[in-house]
């Protein structure tokens, strides 16, 4: 028995010292390196998420204003005219079905702004989501009963830009000049 404690004595004598110490920075080394990958890539899943987020938004406001403005030019209006404001920017003027109501759709200082004159009453709202800016408003003539509209729009805080188009066929009123 005092032989073999002997020799586990020897034998820890003889053992190397310090890989203990090694095993564990190669511990901490790749618990470093895995949680620095880890919040790169929930860095990078929060930054898409507000890219996703904001496509979203820029989404639901073109199809808001596609659907009103389809809804007031094809069915509530008489006749509907394309042209220049002063600033040489596209507007739409609509007359609508009822009695000496105007409508008038125009882009001013990135906002879609929607301006109703009824004899000499008039009120102006901006039309587009605040946190969504149109850059770009551009209204054409298809045909007799077809307007094509294209818009930029870009979402505030991230800088994200879609474009939008549409037609818009109109069932009770014509284009005219």
């Amino acid at each position: 028995m005092k032989k073999r404690m002997i020799a586990v004595n020897k034998n820890c004598r003889n053992k190397k010292a310090g890989w203990i110490l090694l095993e564990l920075n190669f511990l901490f080394m790749i618990l470093i390196l895995v949680s620095g990958i880890y919040c790169n890539v929930t860095h990078l899943i929060f930054n898409n998420c507000k890219k996703i987020l904001a496509d979203i938004e820029i989404a639901r406001s073109a199809r808001y204003t596609e659907n009103v403005l389809t809804r007031e030019l094809s069915f509530n209006s008489s006749s509907v005219r394309v042209s220049k404001d002063l600033n040489n920017r596209d507007q739409i003027i609509c007359r609508k079905t009822s009695k000496n109501v105007r409508a008038f759709w125009y882009l001013s200082n990135f906002v879609l702004y929607r301006k109703t004159v009824k004899d000499s009453a008039m009120g102006t709202n901006p039309f587009s989501n605040p946190e969504i800016q149109v850059t770009n408003w551009h209204v054409f003539v298809l045909g007799e009963k077809k307007l094509g509209i294209i818009m930029t729009l870009r979402h505030k805080e991230t800088g994200l830009m879609r474009n939008k188009s549409f037609t818009i066929l109109l069932s009770n009123s014509s284009v005219t000049s």
